[in-house]
């Protein structure tokens, strides 16, 4: 998670970024334009180092706090580069390092609760956004929202204004609980997820990186196997994902094992008493792989980069591939379900009473 938080801060050019002090929130930093470009030099020097260490190993909660510290530093000294994708990510990094390995990341869990509540409550005090002003001035006037100009015209005024609001607002509130109580958390997570990316095919807006900051923080909540991952596998199915699977995995944390028997299912994932098959087994190996998802956030960057001139497109593709990521991942057996309603419903056309 670390990692990837750094890879995307780099990205969108952090590192160049990092300047003397400009109108600081803490006046007594003006004290650094006695010597200029020393307190520019020191963060990117530490900012250097820090990244490398952290990549290879070395000291990797201490590097995350040194990166963490040097992201709200560099947002405390200058007031016009405060943006919220690049402080949440300061802040996880820091909180990521002070977090104990044999604990579950409740520091991360406070933060998110005090991101989404703390949003809320903003939101409820402020009548430009329970009046629907807010929304419809950015949805309607400044972004001229298709989605949002045909929903809009075809209601009363301001009624789909007023319903997205209060929507985001309640959706905020319900998560901020429901992140701090133990049995609803996983619920809260995915409910962040279909959220925010609901938001981003309303508005084709990811308020910078706010949505890719959040989407990798959420990594720090998958419980990762400590145990070796055995998987038993049918040599005549699923040739081609073994072989990226192998490439990718640069843990060497899972075992191939190759079965006798030719019936066998096509794959079957055992940690330690754990065993699942199939799909739920390729989804567990895709979700235990770290590289996975390293290259998920290469290929989205990459997909920017290509279509930069084709915002549309890049939307679109952006869209599908999300969504089709979300429903395949889901901890929800769809088919099962439906093969039982399909098996119902075939009994009670055979049983007219079960049916009534």
């Amino acid at each position: 998670m670390c990692k990837l938080l750094v890879i995307l801060l780099l990205a969108h050019h952090f590192f160049n970024k990092i300047q003397d002090p400009f109108i600081p929130f803490i006046p007594a930093m003006d004290l650094f334009h006695s010597t200029p470009n020393f307190f520019k030099l020191i963060l990117q020097t530490f900012l250097i180092l820090s990244t490398i260490t952290l990549f290879f190993n070395i000291y990797v909660r201490t590097s995350a706090i040194i990166i963490g510290s040097i992201v709200i530093l560099q947002i405390l000294s200058s007031k016009p580069s405060f943006y919220n994708h690049n402080f949440i990510c300061g802040c996880a990094l820091f909180l990521s390092g002070l977090s104990s390995k044999n604990q579950p990341p409740y520091l991360l869990v406070l933060q998110l609760a005090l991101v989404y509540l703390g949003a809320s409550i903003n939101k409820m005090f402020d009548v430009d956004w329970w009046s629907g002003a807010f929304m419809h001035t950015w949805l309607g006037q400044a972004k001229e929202n298709p989605f949002y100009l045909y929903v809009a015209d075809s209601l009363p005024k301001m009624w789909f204004a007023k319903f997205l609001s209060w929507t985001a607002i309640s959706t905020e509130f319900f998560i901020a609980i429901m992140i701090l109580t133990k049995k609803y958390r996983s619920f809260a997570i995915w409910f962040i997820i279909i959220f925010h990316t609901l938001l981003f095919t309303i508005t084709s807006f990811r308020f910078g990186h706010f949505i890719e900051s959040l989407a990798i923080i959420l990594l720090a909540f998958l419980v990762w196997p400590k145990q070796i991952m055995e998987v038993y596998y049918n040599p005549n199915h699923l040739k081609v994902f073994r072989r990226i699977i192998a490439i990718i995995d640069l843990d060497k944390k899972i075992i191939w094992k190759q079965a006798n028997n030719l019936n066998f299912d096509s794959i079957t994932l055992k940690i330690g008493k754990k065993e699942v098959k199939n799909d739920q087994a390729i989804k567990d190996i895709l979700l235990y792989t770290p590289l996975f998802f390293v290259i998920i956030m290469i290929a989205d960057m990459a997909l920017y980069v290509i279509l930069y001139n084709h915002r549309m497109l890049l939307f679109i593709i952006n869209v599908i591939v999300v969504w089709i990521l979300i429903f395949y991942f889901l901890p929800i057996d769809w088919r099962k379900k439906f093969y039982k309603i399909k098996a119902l419903g075939k009994k009670n056309r055979k049983d007219p009473i079960a049916a009534r």
